[in-house]
This record gives structure tokens, C-alpha cells and sequence, in this order.
């Protein structure tokens, strides 16, 4: 690889406009989602007729256009009321940053309220008093939780329960639509709040193929200089996303890694080899993030899982988990929640494990594989064993 400098970078740039590749809200709008489109727009068509309405649910799989798709029908919206003369405030709450109750209500309380609101020394129940008296001036309201899963999780489902009924013996126009990324996510909701919330669900499947193929075609074309990107390049970068859960983040994240591959490279055109290599660069990379985020006893055993042999069994791992805990001066966990891990690492696909007849154990045990060639395990080795 060359070495660059500023003025290489500037003379020889591949790219048009690089930030068009993350863009959640492009100008001329989203690609696709014309089914889900349509189905937000048929819900919330009341609301311009000064009625709120049910309470939504919009979720999928990450990377499928779920809040891309929700705030552009927002905006079309607040445009659609003001040539309407009807008032409408519309409230985005990211609940990754506000976990509990009381945060999002103060947040709801913050927007709309002209006064000022202390941060702490309320009450939920003074809260929602004043939110109440906010909603009394004939304004319609569309608050958006996303993330939802985040609160469902640490602090339960009290929020969605109190949002569907605030709108009882009151004047207030309140409507609600709710973002998860879990397909799960009824599970989290007690049964009060599954009969009074989410009566309407709009689910987002995973972009196929074509979809994806169309996204990155739209985004390159705005991105890099024409001829950069072949048909072929997109067409592969969409095959193997979709392959992987068909998010577009990640299509578009691995269309702009190939762009500063070739732009090191001096390169005028993406090539099919550079994909290749951008995926195992990214693969590589993401995995890591993941292994250094985990606990110090999960690095401990994932660490004796990068040292054994191609296929291994629960009771070798966790005799060698114990040995390592050693070298590391940590008191070893017990062997039941060493089992917990490794099914966790299962579900984050960091590991192949399956419950199946071993021959020289004589009976069924938990065989376990990594499928990671060595180069890769010799650089991760490092890199967990460094961050423990």
C-alpha cells in the first residue's frame, strides 16, 4: 500500500460526496419500503383530521429502514399539517440514551413545555401531571420511542402502559409510535400493556437482494464519481448482505470501505477482489469490537477457545478455561455458568457449538468449533489477551 498524503487523497479522490453513503434521511427520500410506507401513512392520516391514533408498533431487524422510514413520514407529516393549518408536535425519544420512565417522560414533559423543567426533585406522578396540562391546548402530539428494547429490558413496560392511557377523560391528542430492533419484543410486554398497546404492528423483514442492489446503486451514484462503481460490485456487496440479514448499514458500510481501499490504492474503479478483502477487514474488525466488550471471564474462556484444537467438547473447555484463570490470577467461575457463555457465544455466532454424540467420550457433550482461519485467530488472540 502507497503512502498518502492530503493533497494524493484531494487530487485522486474516487469519491463525489462520501457522506451521501450514511445519510439516514436523503433528500429525494428513501429507496423501497413502499408496503411499509403506505402502511405508516394509513395509520397516521387521523392525526390530520385532529384524532389521535392507536399506539404503533414498527419493528425489524437492525439496518432494515425502521427509523429512516418513520421520521421521513414525520417530516411529510408536519409538512401535510401546515398546509392543513392543524398544529402537531412531534416528539423522538432515543430510548438507548433514556432507559427508564422517568427520563422519557421529562424528555416528553422538556418538548413540550414552554417552562423550565428541573432535571431531578419530581415525582412520575407530577411529571405526567404536567404533561397532561401540556396537552390540553387542542395540539395534536406523535411521540416516537426508538429502541424501545433498551427500557423493555432494564425498566419494564410502565411507559407504553401509561402513553396508552393518557389519552383517557382528556382532551389531549396524543399518538405513539414505538421502534424495536428485537422481533421478540411482545415477549418483554405484561398482558395489561399487550391489550391496550401495539394494537397495530408494522413489521420491516430484511431487504432481499434486489432491494439492497437498488439502495447501494441510489447511494453510489450520489457518492463516488460516475463509472467507480460497476453493476457487478453492487450486485455482490448486496449478495453478501443479504446472505448475512439483509441490513443496509452494513451494505453501505462495506460499499464505503472498498471506496478507501481503492482510494489508498490509487485505483479509478472498485474491483470484485477489493470487496473480498474489505469484507474480511470489516468481518475482522467487528469481531473484535465484540470480543474486547465482553466481561474478563468471557475473555478468559474465549481465549481458550482461540488455543483449542479445530473441535473441542464442553468438559475440555472448561478444563482448560480453569487453567487459564490461573495465568490470569482470577477465581474460575462455576462450570454451569461457563455453559451459560458459551451458549451466549453461540447466539453472537463468535462460535459454532451444538449438542451432539462424542465417540471418545462415549457419550452426548456440547461440541464446539470456531471457523476462523489462523491469521485472523492469531491477531484476536492479542488483541482479547491485551484487553484483559
Amino acid at each position: 500500500m502507497r503512502k498518502l498524503t492530503f493533497d494524493k487523497v484531494l487530487k485522486k479522490s474516487i469519491y463525489k460526496d462520501r457522506d451521501a453513503l450514511y445519510d439516514l434521511l436523503p433528500k429525494e427520500g428513501l429507496v423501497g419500503r413502499v408496503s411499509e410506507r403506505n402502511d405508516l401513512i394509513m395509520e397516521l392520516a387521523p392525526i390530520l383530521l385532529n384524532s389521535p391514533v392507536a399506539s404503533m408498533f414498527v419493528y425489524g431487524t437492525p439496518g432494515t429502514g425502521k427509523t429512516a422510514l418513520t421520521l421521513e413520514i414525520c417530516n411529510e407529516l408536519k409538512r401535510e399539517s401546515k398546509k392543513k393549518h392543524i398544529e402537531i408536535k412531534v416528539v423522538y425519544i432515543n430510548c438507548s440514551e433514556n432507559r427508564t420512565e422517568y427520563s422519557i417522560l421529562l424528555e416528553i414533559l422538556t418538548r413540550l413545555s414552554n417552562t423550565e423543567v428541573p432535571k431531578l426533585g419530581w415525582s412520575t406522578k407530577k411529571v405526567l401531571t404536567e404533561i397532561r396540562s401540556s396537552l390540553k391546548n387542542n395540539t395534536n402530539v406523535l411521540v416516537v420511542l426508538d429502541e424501545i428494547d433498551y427500557v423493555l429490558k432494564e425498566s419494564g413496560d410502565d411507559i407504553l402502559y401509561r402513553l396508552s392511557r393518557i389519552n383517557n377523560n382528556l382532551t389531549s391528542k396524543l399518538s405513539s409510535i414505538v421502534i424495536s430492533n428485537d422481533l421478540r419484543v411482545y415477549d418483554y410486554l405484561s398482558p395489561r400493556t399487550q391489550s391496550s398497546f401495539g394494537r397495530i404492528k408494522i413489521i420491516f423483514s430484511p431487504y432481499t437482494t434486489q432491494e439492497l442492489k437498488a439502495i447501494l446503486a441510489n447511494r453510489a451514484a450520489k457518492a463516488y464519481l460516475p463509472k467507480v462503481v460497476s453493476s457487478a460490485v453492487l450486485g455482490k456487496i448486496a449478495d453478501i448482505e443479504s446472505e448475512r440479514g439483509g441490513d443496509a448499514r452494513k451494505a453501505l458500510e462495506l460499499l464505503d470501505a472498498c471506496g478507501k481501499i481503492s482510494l489508498a490504492r490509487g485505483k479509478k474503479r472498485l474491483t470484485l477482489e477489493v470487496v473480498e478483502e474489505a469484507d474480511k477487514n470489516l468481518e475482522r474488525d467487528s469481531l473484535i469490537k465484540t470480543l474486547t466488550g465482553l466481561t474478563k471471564h468471557q475473555k478468559i474462556l474465549y481465549l481458550t477457545l482461540l488455543k483449542s484444537k479445530a473441535q473441542t467438547t464442553g468438559p475440555e473447555v472448561y478444563l482448560n478455561y480453569v487453567k487459564a484463570c490461573k495465568s490470569f490470577k482470577a477465581t474460575p467461575l462455576s462450570e454451569r455458568r461457563i455453559r451459560t457463555f458459551v451458549i451466549f457465544f453461540n447466539e453472537l455466532d463468535l462460535i459454532h457449538s451444538e449438542v451432539g454424540w462424542v465417540t471418545n467420550l462415549k457419550k452426548k457433550s456440547r461440541k464446539i468449533s470456531l471457523n476462523l482461519d489462523s491469521a485472523i485467530k492469531i491477531k484476536i488472540r492479542k488483541k482479547v489477551r491485551d484487553s484483559i
